[in-house]
C-alpha cells in the first residue's frame, strides 16, 4: 500500500515538475505538456479499468 502511494505521489510530482520546467521555458509550452499529461492519465487510467473488468468477467466465465 505504502509503495502505490509513494510511487503515485512521485509520479506527480514528476508531471508537475516536468510541466513547470517547460512553463519555465515557453509559457504556453507548460499548458500543453499538462494537458497532454492530464489526458495520458486519463487514458491509462480507462485501460486500466477496462482490464480489470474484462479480468473479472473472464474470471466469471471460468476461462483462462
Amino acid at each position: 500500500m505504502l509503495i502505490s502511494v509513494l510511487s503515485f505521489v512521485i509520479g506527480l510530482a514528476g508531471a508537475l515538475l516536468v510541466a513547470f520546467g517547460s512553463w519555465l521555458v515557453f509559457e504556453p509550452a507548460g499548458y500543453i505538456v499538462g494537458g497532454v499529461l492530464c489526458l495520458l492519465w486519463s487514458f491509462m487510467s480507462a485501460r486500466a479499468i477496462a482490464a480489470r473488468r474484462f479480468e473479472a468477467r473472464r474470471a466469471q466465465r471460468g476461462e483462462g
